[in-house]
């Protein structure tokens, strides 16, 4: 009975060190700001899933993002028109909403960086709609060097193609980077999410742009690091409108006043490092990770594995011997979140396992 307890104490220490190991494992600290919409936002505040406390704010006191259906049976942001704008005379544009992000933990000044999200373009004629902003004309502005914009450039060709664009010192916008002409010719609109992701390495004077997970451009830079700018007296990043080097408080001055985004956009990361090939596609291909993963013992010789499940969504339990192994294996077939949020796992003649949970594409 000795040998018999001692063997036990030291499974349940192992079991205990393991389930630190397996919440630990899939913490990115190179994460540093993650809007995925997954929690309530129809107050006016956009979690940011980072733990960074970047954090998205509504600062148009008329009108709000709405929740819809996202990529991977999650939640996604719904950007709608709801009107015109005219607060910068002669000019009008069509109002939708945008997200201030006020707070810049990890990201106001970045040397190697990757901006990645999901799109889905609803019907529009708006040559220069925004996704990011948050750049300016060092010409007009001359704090907003290095300052940078994802969205499309309606003053030079193509026209309808997104690009990731930078402002540097010497004046106006540099268009580093493209992705495919995938709208409609006449509405603008594309039928379907797409993955649009650029990766940054400034000290090795490379970017590079990725369609739906797949490389699909490379340039050089050209700059020592890239900034978030937002405007002369506070910075912020602009989510859906063009900042202009405007304040993020509405109706304050005359922007963000054009560049507004209408569709879905879903899964908005900002990371401070430069991610591989098989990053992004990981991202592409819905590798990530259930949320709220708890592990607990639920007999003598079994564990039980438990996350927080959507009922949109359909989840494949992982698991490994040890950390040193580079491959996973599945537990179990996979799991509809319609059906159950855990799985019992017999650890017999086990001396470590490790867990994770995937929400399969």
């Amino acid at each position: 009975m000795q040998v018999k307890k001692a063997f036990l104490m030291a499974a349940l220490l192992v079991f205990q060190v393991e389930i630190r190991c397996s919440l630990a494992a899939e913490t990115d600290i190179t994460l540093k700001l993650h809007l995925d919409f997954d929690e309530d936002f129809s107050g006016g505040r956009v979690i940011d899933a980072s733990g960074n406390g970047n954090d998205g704010w509504q600062m148009d006191s008329t009108n709000w993002i709405t929740a819809t259906s996202g990529v991977f049976g999650s939640i996604a942001a719904q950007f709608t028109y709801v009107g015109f704008i005219s607060n910068d005379p002669p000019h009008v544009y069509p109002l939708s909403q945008y997200i201030a992000v006020t707070n810049l933990n990890g990201f106001a000044f970045l040397t190697n960086a990757t901006i990645s999200l999901w799109a889905k373009f609803d019907s529009n004629s708006d040559v220069d709609m925004q996704l990011l902003d948050s750049g300016y004309n060092v010409e007009y502005e001359p704090q907003a060097v290095n300052s940078w914009s994802l969205g499309r450039d309606g003053y030079s060709p193509p026209y309808l193609f997104l690009c990731f664009t930078v402002y540097p010192v010497w004046g106006g916008g540099y268009q580093i980077l493209y992705w495919p002409q995938d709208v409609d010719s006449i509405k603008y609109a594309t039928s379907n999410f797409h993955l649009y992701s650029a990766t940054i390495d400034c000290p090795g004077n490379q970017a590079i742009a990725y369609y739906d997970g797949q490389p699909y451009m490379t340039n050089t830079i050209g700059l020592p690091w890239l900034r978030t700018y937002g405007c002369g007296s506070q910075p912020w990043l602009c989510i859906g409108a063009f900042s202009h080097d405007g304040t993020p408080q509405w109706g304050d001055d005359a922007y963000p006043n054009a560049g507004f985004f209408v569709g879905r956009m879903d899964d908005v990361r900002i990371y401070n490092r430069t991610l591989s090939a098989a990053d992004v596609q990981a991202l592409y291909q819905g590798s990530t990770y259930a949320q709220n993963l708890a592990i607990q013992r639920a007999a003598s010789q079994s564990v039980q594995v438990r996350w927080d499940a959507n009922s949109n969504a359909v989840y494949q339990v992982e698991y490994r011997s040890n950390l040193a192994e580079t491959a996973w294996s599945p537990l179990q077939s996979a799991i509809p979140g319609s059906v159950t949020n855990s799985v019992i796992d017999s650890i017999l003649g086990q001396r470590s396992r490790f867990y994770r949970v995937r929400v399969l594409p």
